[in-house]
């Protein structure tokens, strides 16, 4: 297949035509080297003293089928990344609202246990003044209780 080229001062192509074109070098390139030079045209030279395109002969063995076929297993593995990282915020997020959740209840039942601590301390104060005040009673009466004794 010819093609046309231009090419820098070291012979390396910078540019290729498919028609004839003003300024640039007719070429012949094998049809075996038309994948890799499509791919990789700057990696060519030109042999001006023997007028033909040379191969670097160590160019990847990647086609763009290839190459297509890894981009599109990488998007696939970004893609599920980010839904996992979705994910794992949500949990996140649903993890902080039941904690606050917990945490708000825990104040409330603090709340009611100290109200229960003043009632039930409030009540053994009644208790013990009540306790307190018939002790007294009983003593009083017990003291203002004549007794008599009995002579033979």
């Amino acid at each position: 297949m010819f093609i046309y080229v231009t090419f820098d001062s070291n012979g390396f192509v910078t540019d290729y035509k498919k028609v004839e074109t003003d300024g640039y070098t007719k070429v012949f390139v094998l049809d075996s080297w038309i994948n890799q030079f499509a791919q990789y045209p700057d990696k060519f030279r030109y042999d001006a003293t023997n007028q033909k395109l040379l191969n670097p002969g160590n160019l990847p063995d990647v086609s763009l089928n290839t190459l297509n076929q890894d981009f599109t297993k990488l998007q696939t593995t970004m893609q599920n990344s980010q839904t996992q990282i979705q994910g794992i915020t949500e949990s996140n997020s649903q993890s902080a609202q039941a904690l606050t959740a917990l945490a708000q209840n825990q104040s409330a039942l603090a709340v009611q246990v100290q109200q229960a601590l003043a009632s039930v301390t409030a009540l053994a104060q009644d208790n013990s003044q009540a306790s307190k005040a018939s002790n007294d009673k009983t003593s009083s009466n017990a003291s203002s209780t004549p007794t008599t004794s009995v002579t033979k």
